[in-house]
């Protein structure tokens, strides 16, 4: 088998919440040996977000940071002491890349910034994820997802289309959009390294890559100077479409008839035939009727089968499904889109797997998400070669740990 296209690949991952470790994470799916850096007293905040209930390290039971974090080893350092800093870099000058998603001047306060990293390392590609870059007016704010979505104008896009509020989505794409390019700008920086000899320092503002996502509204505003509509489920080329409830509690099912022939397919499944004649233009005016008259239809039905029906008669639909659907979900089984990676301090779950393979070489993922310091020694001793009686010291001092200091529930 041929290996991961970044096996050999060592990264130093200073992220924290979702943008940077979920780069760091499709890294360590591509091969790379990634080092989560965290302070005792700074951690990765995500680490004590929505434990698992009664388990007694909270900050080692987050669902979410086990998601993020999976193939990943955990090295604690204080970044404010002397120490931790000269630790640091003996570990940069043995790494490739750097990827930090601190807010724009954090990363020069603790001096540890670009001009340290190549000293250390003349050839390392530093990543800087700012919520809003490196440098502009805005370079001092804090970015979450939650706020990035609203400031690339995705907010803009998204609402029920009868009474003008935007809406946002129910999960913050900025951050697994950021983290995304972020990997890919990595790819790139290596392979111009191998070319060149030459390191990179990519600023990757995460409120320009969310906002390059618009697509057709952010060509729509540049040409015209349009605003975005909101049209909820509908659609400005298909009618009628839109989510239709099932039996049950919560069950829908998604339609659209995207042509005429799968309206006239439409309107006879739903026993409504005297209305195969009506065009587009009509059927848009008459959105709300038609949809009384497919819900009539679609609520005699579960989820599948109406969809399942539908598709027989060659209209696209398709069940909407829920968490639990999606893990008995027999195509995503036979793909092997589940796996489950045993925990010392947790139960057990279903995590997805990477989405993408190659012919010869599977990114399965390979081990949970590390506890906290867990690989301290392996790296201090192993990779840096300190002593036992150092380890000792560092951690009298505060600078390592095996516990978050001040740590409790999210």
């Amino acid at each position: 088998m041929k290996e991961l296209p970044l096996a050999g690949i060592r990264v130093a991952d200073l992220s924290m919440m979702w943008a940077g470790p979920f780069c760091t994470r499709l890294l360590g799916e591509m091969g790379a040996e990634v080092i989560k850096i965290e302070s005792p007293r700074a951690w990765d905040n995500v680490r004590t977000l929505l434990p698992q209930p009664g388990a007694p390290e909270p900050w080692n039971t987050s669902y979410y940071f086990n998601d993020y974090n999976r193939d990943k080893k955990s090295l604690t350092l204080d970044l404010s002491q002397p120490r931790g800093k000269e630790l640091y870099l003996e570990l940069i000058a043995r790494c490739d890349c750097v990827i930090e998603n601190y807010r724009a001047d954090v990363l020069d306060k603790l001096g540890i910034g670009w001009d340290a990293l190549r000293r250390a390392k003349p050839d390392i590609i530093l990543i800087s994820m700012a919520g809003f870059g490196k440098t502009g007016s805005e370079k001092g704010f804090v970015g979450f997802g939650p706020i990035i979505e609203q400031m690339a104008g995705m907010a803009s896009t998204t609402g029920y289309g009868d009474d003008g509020v935007p809406y946002k989505t129910g999960i913050s794409y900025g951050d697994p959009i950021g983290g995304i390019a972020a990997a890919g700008a990595v790819a790139l920086a290596l392979i111009a390294r191998r070319r060149t000899g030459q390191g990179a320092w990519i600023d990757l503002a995460q409120r320009e890559t969310m906002a390059q996502m618009l697509g057709p509204a952010f060509a729509a505003a540049s040409l015209r100077g349009a605003a975005p509509v909101h049209r909820g489920n509908r659609d400005p080329r298909f009618a009628p479409q839109g989510l239709y409830p099932c039996l049950g509690s919560d069950q829908w099912v998604a339609i659209s008839a995207r042509d005429e022939r799968e309206w006239w397919a439409l309107a006879r499944a739903i026993g409504a035939p005297e209305l195969e004649s009506l065009e587009l233009d009509v059927r848009r005016a008459r959105h709300d009727e038609l949809d009384r008259r497919i819900e009539a239809w679609t609520r005699a039905l579960l989820p599948r089968e109406a969809a399942e029906s539908l598709q027989r008669a060659g209209v696209a639909a398709a069940p909407v499904l829920d968490c639990n659907a999606i893990h008995q979900d027999p195509h995503l089984a036979a793909r092997g889109s589940w796996v489950e990676l045993p925990q010392p301090k947790m139960k057990t779950w279903k995590q997805p797997a990477s989405a993408w393979r190659l012919v010869e070489a599977q990114p399965l993922p390979r081990r949970h998400a590390p506890l906290f310091g867990e690989h301290n020694r392996e790296i201090l001793c192993g990779l840096l070669g300190h002593s036992e009686r150092e380890l000792g010291e560092l951690a009298a001092a505060g600078i390592i740990g095996d516990a978050p200091i001040g740590a409790r529930e999210g």
